[in-house]
């Protein structure tokens, strides 16, 4: 077990004697990576949306299953996205954000699709920060947001052989 974690902190670059910082938290404070399983709940956006989140290594920016997706232009020059996301008790949050970017996706079936790129609050076993996602839909996955290298980077260790293995929980304080 403990070779798996130093394999994987190896990977994050994460080297004896250097502990990373969160580009959230400011430049005095620095933490260890915390270790979490594959699938934790996790809390998206301002209003802290519960959700069931799968941490994958593989992925390299997060994905979060939305709906009613619509992309439009603000005072005709920016790019904006309005879309919705249902949480795990079936709250549904109505989102309009500012587009960052785009980015092509390789469909398993062949083909890419097109997804706007947006950030969002995310808190997952007590870290927190600003994540970039992907919109998608993810209704044929068993669930809604997936969180990718992006976010785990530097701030979480993931234990394949564990879920929901968070030892600390997302307040309402930092969940923002």
């Amino acid at each position: 077990m403990r070779h798996l974690l130093l394999t994987l902190a190896l990977m994050f670059g994460l080297h004896a004697g250097l502990v990373p910082a969160f580009a959230d938290d400011g430049p005095s404070r620095h933490h260890k990576p915390v270790t979490l399983g594959y699938i934790e709940e996790a809390y998206l956006g301002q209003l802290g949306l519960e959700m069931k989140a799968k941490l994958d290594t593989g992925a390299d920016t997060s994905s979060v299953y939305a709906r009613d997706v619509r992309v439009y232009r603000k005072s005709g020059k920016d790019n904006w996205v309005e879309f919705r996301v249902i949480g795990k008790n079936g709250r549904s949050i109505r989102y309009d954000q500012n587009v960052i970017s785009f980015v092509a996706i390789k469909l398993k079936s062949g083909g890419t699709q097109r997804r706007p790129v947006i950030h969002l609050p995310l808190c997952v076993g007590g870290v927190s920060g600003l994540a970039e996602f992907t919109l998608a839909d993810r209704e044929q996955f068993e669930y809604g947001v997936l969180i990718g290298r992006e976010f785990l980077a530097s701030r979480i260790v993931v234990d394949s052989g564990k879920s929901f293995a968070a030892e600390e929980t997302c307040s309402a304080a930092n969940r923002d």
